[in-house]
């Protein structure tokens, strides 16, 4: 007949087997749920400043200095700033960077350009 194991305090933590010690382990951790990240379907299509941080990325202090900046698409009426997802969607898609392949391919057709000239 086999024990639940029962650590006390005099139980030196060397003398545990591996399965004592994932066992303990299990009474003092609660594995927490997993939760997966939003997908940006999940957001609705209006929102505040709290949901554009969190699909963002941006904290919602930088949030707050973009809109007094005028660096991120909003609207505004009285004084609730809302936002539009397919907006800030395009708006952090907007400025893509050339791969380097993509890059010097630009500049071959460039230069050859220039030397059929």
């Amino acid at each position: 007949m086999e024990t639940k194991f029962q650590p006390t305090n005099e139980t030196p933590l060397a003398a545990l087997s591996i399965g004592q010690f994932k066992e303990l382990l299990n009474l003092m951790i609660k594995p927490l749920p997993i939760q997966l990240s939003p997908t940006k379907d999940d957001f609705p299509d209006t929102f505040g400043k709290i949901i554009c941080s969190e699909l963002t990325g941006y904290a919602v202090n930088t949030i707050n200095k973009m809109i007094c900046e005028r660096k991120i698409p909003f609207y505004k009426k009285n004084a609730k700033v809302i936002f539009k997802r397919d907006e800030i969607l395009n708006w952090l898609l907007s400025n893509r960077v050339k791969t380097t392949e993509e890059y010097i391919e630009e500049k071959d057709c460039e230069l050859n350009d220039r030397w059929r000239k």
